[in-house]
């Protein structure tokens, strides 16, 4: 069962689109082009795009590449700019690369996580050699 913000979430409609009862991506705008045998992977094609930001797509001066042109990790349409302002990325919890801001929260984390553990320890009792 989602939580509320998940089942309000796009990906949460996309990943259960039509397999998850009455959980419909919407046809309006989003079109399923390919599924894999198990479900596993499934690509949509957006619908509805504006010219405009087909034009801008399409303009080579958008696509930030690398001298030898290779790789090419693009940039998002300045329309999508006010909606990713907006966006609190996803972080790891045990992600030590972010700095000392939560250290309190994932030192709790790992206390209780290390308790959890020696509970199981103990309720399985003492190890017998086969």
């Amino acid at each position: 069962m989602p939580s509320p913000t998940m089942e309000k979430s796009l990906l949460y409609k996309l990943h259960s689109h039509e397999r998850a009862e009455g959980v419909i991506a919407s046809p309006d705008l989003f079109e399923e082009v390919f599924s894999s045998k198990y479900g596993k992977v499934r690509i949509y094609k957006i619908l509805q795009v504006s010219e405009e930001s087909k034009q801008w797509a399409a303009d080579p001066k958008n696509k930030l590449c690398d001298e030898g042109g290779w790789f090419c990790p693009g940039q998002y349409p300045p329309g999508l700019i006010p909606i990713l302002n907006r966006k609190k990325d996803f972080a790891q919890l045990e992600d030590f690369n972010r700095g000392p801001a939560d250290e309190e929260y994932q030192q709790k984390y790992h206390e209780g996580l290390s308790n959890r553990q020696q509970k199981v320890k103990q309720a399985m009792g003492p190890r017998k050699e086969l």
